[in-house]
């Protein structure tokens, strides 16, 4: 019996609320390649990686406005591109943190990263280059008001694309006729965007044979779950048996594509933010 077979890469995805620093350094909470989609690459203190080689980005969006807690080397919001310079007051300081700001930090002494241990631990920006290597110039100050996300943003072994994490986040491939189910699950969270984000969990049959399920998570656009229900639908009856129909995609130069809704336009109809396998 012909059936389309559906290809799903990954893209690891995790938001959580920020942390307090203890003794200038904060540790976000722990994820894994099950929960994320990824695990971090090392990044040691003074090991003066640049971050754009690590696979992921770390981000920090503003939850509410103090003056003086972000490092001077982070001037320009990472969603608009504007100048951190509007909080009100008489100094108008790129430092200053407000409410809904984007601050990526991309400085190489900003985080460190254990060997694949699914923590990041940030420092602050009055740290005098303690525990992670942060300081005035690179440090950021979270309260538990603001939101870390940390995305990956281009294929790569070291976050969990590769033999070294289990294979549990590689891609994968199902006959349609192993699709079981799409099931919504709250999810709560907003991307750094200021869009409002839900959870779908895909389930098909292993494709080991051992009658066991397979879980794809999507983190998409909130309210999308409906299309998402027909986009599967629609992949069934698409009639494509002479290729894999790729549902997401991410590559090792950052370039994504998308199936797109229920029409398969390939644009990201569905808003997705994350897109890996949970069960080994």
């Amino acid at each position: 019996m012909k059936t389309p077979y559906i290809y799903f890469g990954s893209k690891g995805y995790f938001n959580t609320p920020g942390v307090a620093p203890t003794d200038h350094v904060a540790a976000a909470t722990t994820f894994s390649i099950d929960t994320a989609g990824m695990l971090p690459s090392e990044n040691a203190k003074d090991s003066d990686i640049l971050t754009s080689a690590l696979g992921y980005r770390v981000l920090v969006v503003g939850g509410d406005q103090i003056d003086n807690v972000r490092g001077t080397d982070y001037t320009t919001d990472f969603v608009t591109g504007a100048l951190f310079n509007v909080d009100g007051d008489s100094d108008i300081n790129v430092d200053d943190k407000f409410i809904g700001s984007v601050t990526e930090l991309t400085d190489t002494d900003a985080y460190i990263a254990g060997d694949a241990d699914g923590v990041i631990t940030i420092g602050s920006n009055s740290a005098t280059a303690g525990t992670v290597g942060a300081d005035a110039t690179n440090g950021f100050t979270m309260t538990t008001n603001d939101t870390i996300i940390i995305e990956q943003y281009k294929r790569h072994d070291t976050v969990g694309n590769g033999a070294t994490a289990a294979n549990l986040s590689s891609a994968y491939m199902y006959p349609m006729t192993s699709f079981l189910s799409a099931d919504p699950v709250a999810y709560g969270k907003t991307h750094y965007n200021g869009v409002a984000l839900d959870q779908t969990d895909l389930r098909f049959l292993k494709t080991d044979g051992t009658g066991g399920i397979d879980e794809i998570r999507l983190i998409h656009t909130a309210g999308k779950y409906p299309d998402i229900v027909k986009t599967m639908t629609a992949i069934n009856n698409c009639g494509v048996y002479d290729r894999a129909i790729t549902f997401y995609d991410l590559d090792i130069n950052g370039v994504e594509t998308f199936l797109g809704g229920p029409s398969l336009s390939g644009n990201n109809d569905l808003g997705i933010v994350g897109c890996f396998r949970t069960t080994p």
